[in-house]
């Protein structure tokens, strides 16, 4: 079996928690676009850092046939250099029809970059673990992406899905860590759903010149995070003060497990897949 080649360029914007340990935070979103081995089954998946506040990008941008956009501590609205610059580099992929998917800071920062704002929530920090309930247009795209590669058996008339992947009640479960949020979405962009602190969980994108396909995804939450991880950085806010209830609060919802293989399957059909 001749397997088909994924090349997924992972955009590395926080210089703090790769400071703590480089490997392990780039394996994260290197796993996770992965599937933790399952997608691997029949594609061969070519995954390379590039580090956003060293202005580090792809010689040969769109050669690759997908970007990961991490997340961050850093404020996607700032003015810093390394900032202005992956927003103009995200307008370029994207007015080239490349696929972008962005994690917490890779979502706000597409966001700002293609005309919609993001700053402090009002309602403050959105911490731990949150079902986020899906529009339902929104929860059928999904659905249709997790099983674009099912096996459809003819039997009795009808169709029988093997290992069809459900979204159970249009809700999927991440962990989140953010004070930041959208709060206006691009023009040409739906919002994929909303939590009680948050309105715009994520965001979808329509090709412009493949229409019936997508090439811009976001998340808020971490679908990338594991549950060790998480507990890891949700403690560690008391390093910057945040009040100790709500990092108490925040801790107490989380759960052994999220959505995480779901998305990663979502996230990993989204980079292969042009479906109509």
């Amino acid at each position: 079996m001749i397997k088909q080649i994924l090349k997924i360029a992972i955009i590395v914007t926080d210089e703090s928690l790769e400071y703590l340990n480089k490997e392990e935070f780039f394996n994260l979103y290197d796993n996770f676009i992965r599937g933790y081995g399952e997608n691997e089954i029949d594609t061969d998946i070519i995954t390379k850092r590039f580090s956003s506040f060293d202005k580090e990008w792809p010689s040969d941008p769109f050669s690759w046939d997908g970007y990961i956009i991490t997340g961050s501590v850093a404020n996607a609205y700032d003015q810093d250099e390394w900032i202005v610059l992956l927003k103009q580099r995200i307008v370029e992929l994207a007015n080239n029809n490349i696929k972008i998917f962005g994690i917490c800071f890779g979502h706000q920062i597409i966001a700002e970059a293609l005309g919609g704002k993001c700053e402090k929530n009002e309602k403050g920090w959105e911490i731990g673990q949150h079902s986020i309930k899906l529009e339902k247009k929104v929860s059928n795209i999904f659905s249709k992406l997790l099983n674009t590669n099912e096996i459809n058996v003819f039997v009795d008339g009808d169709y029988d899905h093997k290992n069809k992947i459900e979204i159970l009640n249009d809700e999927i479960s991440l962990y989140q860590i953010h004070q930041d949020h959208v709060i206006m979405i691009p023009s040409d962009m739906i919002s994929i759903g909303a939590t009680e602190k948050s309105n715009v969980q994520g965001m979808l994108r329509e090709s412009k010149s493949k229409p019936g396909t997508f090439n811009i995804l976001s998340f808020q939450g971490h679908p990338e995070f594991d549950y060790n991880f998480i507990h890891l950085l949700i403690v560690d806010l008391k390093s910057i003060n945040v009040d100790q209830a709500i990092i108490k609060n925040g801790l107490k919802t989380l759960q052994q497990s999220s959505d995480q293989k779901i998305i990663s399957k979502l996230v990993f059909n989204f980079f292969k897949t042009n479906f109509n």
